[in-house]
């Protein structure tokens, strides 16, 4: 596998090309997440707090024995996972492929003096990879925005036999606070839907690969009022709607979600729940 750079590849979009309407708003809608998590760049770190925590259980699962030369991090972000695989696996080159092109502008100019680590533009359901690749494929809280059929079947494709895919994501119940919150102020469609746990099990059972673990976690971030909420999501780039278009957001309805989601305090703050999905595949 040859490294990509920044310069020398800009992956399409794995739409099915049969539903044009379709096709046009999955490309909106990828559109919309690169750009917000580009603008997130420089914040993203310092709002990261369920992030880091997250994905630091997920490489509890990373192999310890296997024999891995290339390493894939699939949603890279700022870069700083890339980086501790490429400290964890000594000899291993490691590609940090990400949708947003300032996400990966940022992690070049902040582990430029890790020359074992290389940045990729791409689309997680349409790797830019040749198949049976890849020796080892991380991903943390990024596939929940694509469509893990799709996810899947591009890991299995990429890695090697016996190489692992070894993940995070969030499903069912994740943000329902705020959700339910919104839904009482009369507003819908402000919060994203996650797949439940079981289809994500049923959809990985379908896949091919072998099931070496799977685990369901409950994470609660807490704050101290409505607004430094919604501020720290955005910050962290995940204030996209995947479906929908929301209406426009005025103060008087956000004056009525703060009422309502302050009788959700608790002596830590305001709770902000998710589930967290951590996975172990083989191929």
């Amino acid at each position: 596998m040859s490294p990509y750079t920044l310069d020398d590849y800009s992956s399409e979009l794995g739409v099915p090309r049969s539903d044009v309407a379709s096709r046009a708003n999955k490309v909106s809608v990828k559109r919309l997440i690169a750009r917000n998590f580009g603008r997130a760049a420089q914040s993203y770190d310092a709002a990261a707090v369920l992030q880091h925590r997250v994905a630091a259980r997920a490489m509890l699962g990373l192999p310890t024995n296997a024999v891995v030369n290339r390493v894939l991090d699939l949603g890279s972000g700022t870069g700083i996972h890339s980086v501790a695989l490429a400290g964890r696996y000594a000899s291993a080159l490691v590609t940090g492929l990400d949708l947003s092109m300032g996400m990966l502008q940022f992690a070049q100019r902040q582990h430029s003096s890790c020359n074992r680590v290389r940045w990729c533009s791409g689309d997680i359901e349409s790797l830019p990879f040749a198949s049976e690749s890849i020796d080892l494929i991380f991903s943390s809280l990024a596939i929940q925005w694509c469509n893990l059929e799709r996810v899947l079947d591009e890991v299995s494709r990429v890695l090697k036999p016996g190489g692992q895919f070894v993940f995070s994501t969030l499903s069912d119940g994740s943000l329902h606070e705020l959700n339910a919150s919104w839904t009482q102020a009369g507003e819908s469609g402000r919060v994203n839907q996650f797949a439940e746990f079981e289809k994500q099990q049923e959809i990985i059972h379908r896949s091919g690969m072998s099931l070496n673990s799977m685990s369901l976690q409950t994470e609660v971030v807490y704050y101290p009022d409505v607004i430094t909420m919604l501020r720290s999501l955005k910050a962290l780039g995940v204030n996209t709607v995947l479906e929908g278009t929301p209406s426009l957001l005025t103060r008087r309805k956000l004056d009525v979600l703060k009422d309502i989601y302050e009788s959700l305090r608790e002596l830590s703050g305001l709770p902000l729940t998710y589930q967290v999905v951590y996975g172990t595949l083989i191929k």
